[in-house]
């Protein structure tokens, strides 16, 4: 880890700017998200993840067979202080399945993770929507709990990710072009 990655979530915090996620092959942008599926449980989904110049794709095939039925997108390990936030806004496109906006504080599977689900009100068609932080909502291992993520949560950050949430099985293709922490 470098040391620009050490400060970035100190700037973050700091400056009170909007912190953005830009996808794409292009110089500046994110392309080191990394695929997280039900393979790793012994579901059957398939996924591919490709970097354009100005956007990331995620797509494939939810299976539900051997208690499959999900397939995400995460970002690397690294703490994150999203605190002074009120809004993630994402710009994407995609099929009209629920996805979800998630957000780690721990690296065990088993411990809380926190999740808003967003969709596509058009199908393939460049969207962009807002979600308030206050509003995510805790699940244990798939399972909501009624807790919200508070600033102790939100503080503490240290992995974020998009995945499919609906356990509906067939095809799905997610485009997203950023992320951004308002």
């Amino acid at each position: 880890m470098n040391l620009l990655t050490l400060l970035l979530p100190l700037v973050i915090i700091f400056t009170g700017n909007p912190y953005s996620i830009e996808f794409g092959n292009a110089a500046g942008r994110t392309n080191n998200w990394v695929i997280l599926s039900d393979n790793v449980m012994g579901g059957m989904s398939e996924a591919s993840v490709d970097y354009s110049k100005a956007s990331v794709t995620l797509k494939g095939f939810v299976s539900m067979q051997n208690r499959g039925g999900f397939v995400s997108l995460k970002s690397g390990w690294g703490k994150m202080n999203l605190a002074a936030f009120k809004t993630v806004k994402i710009t994407f496109r995609s099929t009209t399945q629920v996805y979800a906006f998630t957000l780690e504080n721990s690296r065990r599977w088993y411990e809380p993770a926190y999740k808003h689900n967003f969709s596509a009100a058009k199908a393939n068609t460049w969207e962009t929507v807002y979600l308030k932080l206050d509003d995510f909502t805790e699940e244990r291992i798939g399972t909501p709990t009624g807790n919200k993520a508070g600033n102790a949560v939100l503080e503490n950050i240290i992995r974020i990710g998009i995945a499919t949430n609906e356990k509906r099985e067939g095809p799905f293709q997610l485009e997203i072009e950023s992320v951004t922490f308002l």
